[in-house]
Protein backbone atom coordinates (compact mmCIF):
# COMPACT_ATOMS: atom_id res chain seq x y z
CA UNK A 1 0.00 0.00 0.00
CA UNK A 2 0.99 3.33 -0.84
CA UNK A 3 1.66 5.83 1.90
CA UNK A 4 -1.10 8.20 0.53
CA UNK A 5 -3.45 5.01 1.47
CA UNK A 6 -2.46 5.08 4.86
CA UNK A 7 -2.75 8.96 5.17
CA UNK A 8 -6.76 8.80 3.84
CA UNK A 9 -7.69 6.03 6.28
CA UNK A 10 -5.74 7.88 9.15
CA UNK A 11 -7.43 11.24 8.26
CA UNK A 12 -10.83 8.66 8.52
CA UNK A 13 -10.36 8.27 11.94
CA UNK A 14 -11.98 10.60 14.41
CA UNK A 15 -10.36 13.36 16.57
CA UNK A 16 -11.17 11.49 19.63
CA UNK A 17 -9.61 8.50 18.29
CA UNK A 18 -6.65 9.57 17.40
CA UNK A 19 -6.04 11.66 20.64
CA UNK A 20 -6.92 8.81 22.57
CA UNK A 21 -3.55 7.04 20.40
CA UNK A 22 -1.58 9.84 21.08
CA UNK A 23 -2.10 10.36 24.46
CA UNK A 24 -1.76 6.34 25.21
CA UNK A 25 1.57 6.23 23.53
CA UNK A 26 3.13 8.98 25.09
CA UNK A 27 2.02 7.37 28.53
CA UNK A 28 3.47 4.20 27.47
CA UNK A 29 6.71 5.92 26.11
CA UNK A 30 7.26 8.16 29.36
CA UNK A 31 6.31 5.54 31.75
CA UNK A 32 8.62 2.50 30.02
CA UNK A 33 11.44 4.87 29.92
CA UNK A 34 11.57 6.18 33.71
CA UNK A 35 11.04 2.83 35.13
CA UNK A 36 13.47 1.26 32.81
CA UNK A 37 16.25 3.85 33.56
CA UNK A 38 15.25 5.18 37.30
CA UNK A 39 13.01 2.82 38.57
CA UNK A 40 14.06 -0.71 37.87
CA UNK A 41 17.19 -0.46 38.95
CA UNK A 42 16.97 1.27 41.97
CA UNK A 43 13.52 -0.99 42.96
CA UNK A 44 12.14 2.60 44.39
CA UNK A 45 8.17 1.05 43.77
CA UNK A 46 9.26 -2.85 43.49
CA UNK A 47 10.46 -3.26 46.32
CA UNK A 48 7.74 -1.85 48.92
CA UNK A 49 4.85 -3.01 46.77
CA UNK A 50 6.34 -6.48 46.39
CA UNK A 51 6.66 -6.62 50.10
CA UNK A 52 3.02 -5.62 50.83
CA UNK A 53 1.85 -7.86 48.16
CA UNK A 54 4.45 -10.82 50.07
CA UNK A 55 3.22 -9.37 53.51
CA UNK A 56 -0.77 -8.80 52.74
CA UNK A 57 -0.55 -12.47 51.03
CA UNK A 58 0.87 -13.83 54.29
CA UNK A 59 -1.77 -12.10 56.13
CA UNK A 60 -4.42 -13.71 53.95
CA UNK A 61 -3.47 -17.31 54.18
CA UNK A 62 -3.06 -17.32 57.96
CA UNK A 63 -6.51 -15.72 58.46
CA UNK A 64 -8.28 -17.59 55.86
CA UNK A 65 -6.86 -20.46 57.58
CA UNK A 66 -6.54 -19.62 61.00
CA UNK A 67 -3.06 -20.78 61.50
CA UNK A 68 0.49 -18.55 62.03
CA UNK A 69 1.61 -21.35 59.24
CA UNK A 70 2.56 -19.14 56.69
CA UNK A 71 5.35 -16.45 56.44
CA UNK A 72 7.02 -14.45 54.16
CA UNK A 73 10.55 -13.29 53.75
CA UNK A 74 12.55 -10.99 51.38
CA UNK A 75 15.46 -12.50 50.01
CA UNK A 76 17.46 -13.32 46.42
CA UNK A 77 17.49 -16.63 44.84
CA UNK A 78 17.80 -17.90 40.82
CA UNK A 79 15.06 -17.56 38.15
CA UNK A 80 14.49 -18.64 34.94
CA UNK A 81 14.21 -15.88 32.36
CA UNK A 82 14.63 -15.85 28.46
CA UNK A 83 18.40 -14.63 29.64
CA UNK A 84 18.79 -18.10 31.70
CA UNK A 85 18.98 -18.32 35.24
CA UNK A 86 18.93 -14.57 36.99
CA UNK A 87 19.25 -13.94 40.65
CA UNK A 88 16.80 -11.60 41.55
CA UNK A 89 15.26 -10.16 44.71
CA UNK A 90 12.57 -12.33 45.53
CA UNK A 91 9.38 -12.07 48.38
CA UNK A 92 8.89 -15.77 49.54
CA UNK A 93 6.32 -17.14 51.34
CA UNK A 94 6.60 -20.05 53.21
CA UNK A 95 4.34 -22.88 54.38
CA UNK A 96 5.33 -24.36 57.91
CA UNK A 97 9.26 -23.48 56.37
CA UNK A 98 8.92 -24.91 52.83
CA UNK A 99 8.69 -22.50 49.62
CA UNK A 100 5.36 -22.04 48.22
CA UNK A 101 5.15 -19.20 46.54
CA UNK A 102 8.44 -16.61 45.30
CA UNK A 103 7.04 -13.25 44.08
CA UNK A 104 9.18 -11.25 42.04
CA UNK A 105 8.41 -7.53 41.11
CA UNK A 106 6.89 -8.60 37.95
CA UNK A 107 4.08 -9.97 39.83
CA UNK A 108 3.50 -7.12 42.04
CA UNK A 109 0.98 -5.77 39.77
CA UNK A 110 2.47 -2.52 39.10
CA UNK A 111 2.52 -2.78 35.38
CA UNK A 112 -1.38 -3.61 35.85
CA UNK A 113 -1.52 -0.30 37.43
CA UNK A 114 -0.05 1.71 35.17
CA UNK A 115 -2.08 0.26 32.39
CA UNK A 116 -5.11 0.65 33.81
CA UNK A 117 -4.49 4.11 35.22
CA UNK A 118 -3.18 4.58 31.56
CA UNK A 119 -6.94 3.83 29.93
CA UNK A 120 -8.34 6.13 32.51
CA UNK A 121 -6.10 8.83 31.96
CA UNK A 122 -6.73 8.79 28.01
CA UNK A 123 -10.25 8.91 28.61
CA UNK A 124 -12.26 12.13 28.25
CA UNK A 125 -13.77 12.89 31.48
CA UNK A 126 -13.61 15.38 34.61
CA UNK A 127 -10.08 14.97 36.48
CA UNK A 128 -12.14 14.18 39.81
CA UNK A 129 -13.85 11.49 38.06
CA UNK A 130 -10.25 10.14 36.57
CA UNK A 131 -8.91 10.69 40.06
CA UNK A 132 -11.17 8.95 41.99
CA UNK A 133 -11.32 5.44 39.58
CA UNK A 134 -7.31 5.98 40.17
CA UNK A 135 -7.04 5.75 43.33
CA UNK A 136 -9.85 3.29 44.11
CA UNK A 137 -9.11 0.93 40.76
CA UNK A 138 -5.61 0.80 42.08
CA UNK A 139 -6.15 -0.09 45.89
CA UNK A 140 -8.87 -3.11 44.07
CA UNK A 141 -6.18 -4.07 41.97
CA UNK A 142 -3.54 -4.78 44.68
CA UNK A 143 -6.20 -6.89 46.74
CA UNK A 144 -7.49 -8.91 43.99
CA UNK A 145 -3.28 -9.40 43.09
CA UNK A 146 -2.80 -10.47 46.71
CA UNK A 147 -5.80 -12.59 46.66
CA UNK A 148 -4.55 -14.54 43.59
CA UNK A 149 -1.20 -15.08 45.26
CA UNK A 150 -3.09 -16.76 48.30
CA UNK A 151 -4.85 -18.90 46.08
CA UNK A 152 -1.76 -20.07 43.81
CA UNK A 153 -0.08 -20.77 47.13
CA UNK A 154 -3.16 -22.84 48.62
CA UNK A 155 -3.33 -25.07 44.91
CA UNK A 156 0.55 -25.63 45.12
CA UNK A 157 0.05 -26.73 48.70
CA UNK A 158 -3.34 -28.83 48.03
CA UNK A 159 -4.16 -29.40 44.41
CA UNK A 160 -0.50 -29.07 43.20
CA UNK A 161 -0.81 -30.16 39.78
CA UNK A 162 -3.49 -27.83 38.95
CA UNK A 163 -0.95 -24.89 40.50
CA UNK A 164 0.77 -23.86 36.64
CA UNK A 165 -2.49 -24.47 34.96
CA UNK A 166 -3.74 -22.09 37.38
CA UNK A 167 -1.35 -19.60 37.85
CA UNK A 168 -0.71 -19.25 34.32
CA UNK A 169 -3.91 -19.12 32.77
CA UNK A 170 -7.14 -19.37 35.39
CA UNK A 171 -5.53 -16.46 37.83
CA UNK A 172 -4.45 -14.64 34.79
CA UNK A 173 -7.98 -14.61 32.90
CA UNK A 174 -9.23 -12.99 36.56
CA UNK A 175 -7.19 -10.64 36.89
CA UNK A 176 -7.39 -9.20 33.52
CA UNK A 177 -10.87 -9.56 33.48
CA UNK A 178 -11.00 -7.58 37.02
CA UNK A 179 -9.44 -4.70 35.68
CA UNK A 180 -11.96 -4.85 32.40
CA UNK A 181 -14.58 -4.52 34.50
CA UNK A 182 -13.20 -1.41 36.28
CA UNK A 183 -12.54 -0.06 32.58
CA UNK A 184 -16.45 -0.85 31.52
CA UNK A 185 -17.87 1.07 34.83
CA UNK A 186 -15.39 3.98 34.57
CA UNK A 187 -16.52 4.00 30.90
CA UNK A 188 -20.37 3.67 30.94
CA UNK A 189 -21.33 6.88 32.38
CA UNK A 190 -19.25 9.11 30.06
CA UNK A 191 -20.95 11.92 28.08
CA UNK A 192 -17.96 11.97 25.49
CA UNK A 193 -19.32 14.60 23.66
CA UNK A 194 -19.01 17.09 26.59
CA UNK A 195 -16.36 15.50 28.89
CA UNK A 196 -14.20 17.49 29.80
CA UNK A 197 -10.09 15.90 29.42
Amino acid sequence: MALSTYRNKWEKIPDAVKKFIFKAFAILLIWKVLYLVFLLPTRLIDRPLSYSVGSATTWLLNTSTHSHDYTTRGEPDSVDTDQGRVLMPLQKIFFHQRNIVSIEDGCNALELFVLYAGFIICMPARPLRKTLFIIGGIIAIHIVNVIRCAGVAYIIIYHPRYANFAHHYVFTFVVYGFIIGLWLIFSKKLDLANAEN
